[in-house]
């Protein structure tokens, strides 16, 4: 896995959009919607973790990693209150704003 670089690249260069995307829709969510505060930082965080454990994949730290960052979006929606549509909204957001996050601190820390 280390000789391929390339693997994970196109994500991480598209990090910053994904941020704007994201955050734009959380925004939108926010204006129409009540807010859900602890949906979105059990997503937030949620995504995060997702963030770093595929990276740790991505730099050929083990195949256990690939397997608990995609197994953490189904814990997140198994373990996350959903009362409304809303509420997936804001899961949904917050999940890709913190995988986003991720990402784009990897690529400026690797710029170092």
């Amino acid at each position: 896995m280390n000789s391929q670089p390339h693997v994970g690249l196109s994500l991480v260069n598209k990090a910053p959009l994904g941020l704007l995307v994201t955050a734009l829709i959380a925004v939108i969510a926010h204006l129409v919607f009540e807010p859900n505060v602890l949906t979105l930082l059990y997503s937030f965080v949620g995504g995060l973790v997702c963030g770093m454990t595929l990276i740790a994949y991505w730099l050929g730290r083990g195949g256990a990693f690939f397997i608990i960052g995609v197994s953490i979006p189904l814990v997140l929606i198994v373990l996350t209150p959903l009362a409304t549509m809303a509420a997936l909204l804001y899961l949904i957001s917050g999940f890709f704003f913190g995988f986003c996050f991720s990402l784009l601190i990897y690529k400026l820390m690797s710029k170092r």
